[in-house]
């Protein structure tokens, strides 16, 4: 790829590594093993959806893409109107694989300074070490000490000021002290713009650049179009279009996986891959002496159902991953923090609670009681996992920063996994680096 950079003296990749260095034998070489590894996926059957204008996949049926020259023979007479309204779209069946088409350096366009970042157009299935390896040998980064994986509400929302500062800079700080990756949606919006915000405080102010990936849905870019082009510079237009149901990348985030199902508008298409990707990165081992691990945290603000089910998901890893959930930031972290607050150290909360709760999830979620009463579950099977749930409540005493909470929280799930025996992890083993971080 075009990103050969030079490493700096302390392990990190310079700026200047999104300049073209390689000689066009080695950039050869790297075209094709991306090409040779990385697929995108087109929808090549068009299957009515409720919309009679739009195909299943999402895409306009006036727009939806050809069957390209390459496409098996049995599929030449699939791209018909007149197919069965009931069958049932899907990924497997109504796709089909192609070399990615999209990846290279993008150029944000629309500040005083122009934000470079790395990005990819990969299927949704591509393979977690594949992944890796891109991002370690061809983007050049150096392995994390820590992975920051940041998930929330994806509609807009405030947060109270004071908090909105605490959380941004918490963060970014964990993140340059420890040398952390952190992985958000990667699009301008909901918990991702928050996290935006902060890095973009941060670069104004330091030369020292934050390794932020962000892993979105191909579909659900605006502007993806001007992406379309191997091993190519492209500049990115950041201003949406405000009756769009798409959304645009976010101009502070050094890099970008864009994972790929076939659809359009639609969201999905990035939760398993980014599962995958966060569980293989925790396997690299970054101390040989003590056979650890890259050690994940999962930072939750804000969120709704899903992120809930988040929380229960990396609750449930073997090995678990910690969860730092900021209280006051709104719908469900507070439902966590709350629950949390007033369960037992059994995990269970008393009849009084419980009716608060589930009163609770039903008025911010806009839900039936029967549907409050899954959530409720949800986040009971949480409150059995409680001792690896940190709360980072602001102001509240003896509570410290963010960058704190995520510290704490690991030590607290290493302390649990008997770690401890073979030596576990100090504040200072994570504060590794000075402050400059890896990419």
């Amino acid at each position: 790829m075009d990103s050969r950079g030079r490493r700096g003296t302390n392990g990190s990749v310079k700026r200047s590594s999104i300049k073209r260095s390689a000689s066009s034998g080695s950039q050869r070489v790297h075209r094709a093993w991306i090409e040779r590894t990385f697929q995108k996926r087109e929808c090549v059957q068009i299957i009515p959806s409720k919309d009679a204008s739009r195909c299943s996949c999402g895409q306009l049926v006036a727009q939806h893409t050809p069957i390209p020259a390459g496409a098996v023979e049995e599929m030449a007479q699939l791209v018909q109107l007149d197919v069965q309204p009931t069958e049932k779209w899907s990924v497997l069946k109504h796709t089909q694989t192609f070399s990615t088409d999209a990846y290279g350096v993008l150029e944000f366009q629309g500040g005083g300074h122009v934000n470079k970042a790395m990005y990819i157009r990969v299927s949704y299935d591509s393979k977690p070490d594949s992944l890796l390896h891109l991002m370690v040998k061809e983007w050049q980064l150096e392995l994390p000490t820590l992975l920051i994986s940041v998930h929330g509400g994806l509609q807009n929302f405030d947060l109270p000021p004071k908090l909105k500062q605490v959380f941004g800079k918490g963060l970014i700080k964990a993140a340059v002290t420890t040398g952390a990756w952190i992985f958000t949606g990667g699009v301008s919006t909901g918990v991702i713009r928050h996290v935006g915000d902060a890095l973009k405080d941060h670069s104004s102010k330091s030369r020292g650049k934050v390794c932020a990936i962000g892993i979105a849905p191909w579909g659900i870019v605006e502007n993806k179009e001007d992406l379309i082009g191997k091993d190519v510079t492209r500049p990115y237009q950041t201003m949406s279009n405000p009756l769009s149901k798409l959304s645009v990348l976010n101009s502070s985030h050094s890099h970008f996986i864009l994972s790929d199902n076939g659809t359009t508008g639609k969201y999905g298409a990035e939760v398993r891959l980014r599962r995958q990707l966060e569980k293989h990165i925790s396997l690299q081992k970054i101390n040989t002496r003590l056979g650890q691990g890259v050690p994940v945290v999962c930072l939750i603000l804000e969120g709704g159902p899903n992120v809930i089910s988040i929380v229960l998901e990396s609750l449930k890893e073997e090995p678990p991953v910690p969860v730092v959930v900021c209280d006051g930031s709104g719908r469900a972290s507070d439902i966590i923090s709350f629950a949390h607050r007033y369960c037992e150290e059994d995990g269970l909360v008393n009849e009084s609670v419980k009716d608060q709760l589930l009163v609770t999830i039903q008025k911010t979620f806009n839900y039936s009681r029967s549907q409050a009463q899954q959530i409720f579950q949800m986040v009971m099977e949480c409150m059995k996992k409680k001792a690896l749930i940190t709360v980072f409540r602001m102001g509240s005493e003896g509570q410290q920063d963010i960058e704190m909470s995520i510290l704490t929280a690991l030590l607290k799930a290493e302390f649990g996994s008997g770690l401890e025996q073979s030596g576990h992890r100090s504040e200072s083993d994570l504060c590794l680096r000075p402050p400059l971080a890896s990419c």
